[in-house]
């Protein structure tokens, strides 16, 4: 059992169950795929659970954050978008997560801003930024963009 002390010293619900990182990644897959298969709120309600237990997992944020954006609640993607980015600041996929939220906020000069430092980025990343930048209509420059 977890106690109001363990919470205070920065221990995790997930710490004190004994969770490990290879079930926090597992229960991260599961969700994963309730995404891809569009079944949006089993995969949110699997990823409240998971940022529940390890507020701390940055992925866990950003894929509740997209699930959050499928299901048109924006503001709560953009929230769930910015604590992935305070966890995990350099990790592009987050990024990603963050400048997409922002695009469907509205925030079209931030979310824009973070596609244009992804676009030279490589792997999936990168290539996603530069097809929303080319949705978007903006000019593309760096490696992988179109000629």
């Amino acid at each position: 059992m977890i106690t109001l002390d363990d919470l205070a010293g920065g221990k995790t619900l997930a710490e004190a169950q004994g969770m490990t990182a290879e079930m926090g990644r597992a229960i991260a897959i599961a969700a994963g795929e309730a995404l891809a298969t569009d079944r949006l709120q089993a995969a949110r309600e699997i990823l409240e659970g998971l940022v529940t237990t390890n507020p701390r997992d940055p992925l866990a944020w950003a894929l509740l954050s997209t699930a959050c954006r499928r299901q048109g609640q924006v503001e709560a993607a953009r929230l769930c978008a910015e604590a992935a980015a305070r966890l995990a600041p350099a990790d592009a996929q987050v990024r990603l997560v963050r400048a997409e939220a922002l695009l469907a906020g509205g925030e079209r000069e931030r979310g824009r801003a973070e596609l244009e430092a992804l676009a030279g980025e490589g792997g999936s990343p990168g290539q996603r930024a530069r097809a929303l930048l080319a949705a978007l209509g903006a000019p593309l420059a760096g490696p992988g963009a179109p000629r």
